[in-house]
């Protein structure tokens, strides 16, 4: 009988530099909302440079069919993008460390639930649970503010929300529609690119023509290289070499590494609801993770 192959020290490279890349995804995006750039600019550079890559690799990839394009687009790009970019400019690293990554197990489940009828076995409601404790501390942390800055913060946790469940919906749909991650990718970005740059150039406020060349180039090379194609590709590599229960555990800990990150990068406070928020996000998704492994992080 064949042994399995043991994890390589290539598999362990890549799985690091996908959390790195997952980690900096969040601490990048805040410092960008901090800066000249709207949320639809932002939106604008992901899939404009995303794009350019993806004409490179379409000769290589079976795109699925236009009605599935679409699906992923809306999803998995533009409703996500723009609902994610507009919240980074409302509330701190901490606060999407818990309501992206950290939320999207909850959110997931509960659509998956709703929607395709898998009901969750109980350790599973139990990881959710934890999930959703978490949720509700960060939601506390919101409200311990003063009254503008909870509403300013309150839209932001929402728009979160509202990312994280665009993106629950995207993996969803990847799973009824299961292809190559490269083939998902370029579909995606492609598809996003081709409805939202017209809208964009058109109609949407940008300061594009105002905002610093490094910062243009900085989230530029992240937004649409980095967390689109790179990270992506590490990932799958990962997977491969070590398994995705093991790639699943340790991407649990990218709420917690970006939150604590946003203190010295950012100078962004880490209040005691939000660090407990984040402890109880982490334990629900190590211990999702370990109950069933899979799904992808959002970025």
């Amino acid at each position: 009988m064949n042994q399995p192959t043991a994890p390589t020290r290539s598999g362990w490279i890549a799985v690091i530099a996908t959390i790195c890349i997952w980690t900096g995804f969040i601490l990048v995006t805040r410092h960008g909302g901090k800066g000249t750039l709207t949320g639809w600019d932002v939106t604008a550079l992901r899939f404009g440079v995303g794009a350019l890559i993806a004409v490179f690799f379409l000769p290589r990839t079976t795109l699925p069919p236009l009605k599935v394009i679409a699906l992923f687009s809306v999803f998995g790009g533009i409703a996500y993008a723009i609902a994610v970019y507009a919240a980074f400019r409302l509330a701190p690293a901490a606060h999407a460390s818990v309501l992206l990554p950290g939320a999207l197990p909850f959110e997931t489940a509960v659509i998956a639930w709703l929607w395709l009828g898998m009901k969750p076995s109980r350790p599973q409601r139990i990881a959710l649970a934890l999930v959703f404790v978490g949720i509700l501390l960060t939601a506390a942390d919101t409200f311990s503010h003063g009254p503008r800055l909870t509403g300013l913060q309150l839209l932001g946790d929402v728009l979160f929300l509202c990312g994280s469940s665009s993106w629950a919906v995207f993996t969803l749909l990847l799973r009824r529609h299961p292809m190559a991650p490269l083939a998902a990718t370029v579909a995606t970005t492609l598809g996003s690119a081709a409805v939202y740059l017209p809208v964009w150039f058109f109609f949407l406020p940008s300061t594009l023509a105002q905002a610093p060349a490094a910062e243009i180039a900085m989230q530029a090379v992240y937004q649409g290289v980095l967390v689109v194609f790179v990270a992506m590709i590490l990932y799958t590599f990962a997977v491969r070499q070590l398994g995705a229960q093991t790639v699943a555990l340790l991407m649990a800990f990218v709420p917690g590494l970006s939150a604590v990150a946003a203190v010295p990068i950012l100078g962004e406070p880490l209040s005691l609801l939000t660090l407990a928020g984040l402890g109880a996000v982490t334990l629900g998704a190590v211990l999702g993770a370990r109950v069933a492994p899979g799904g992808g992080a959002a970025r």
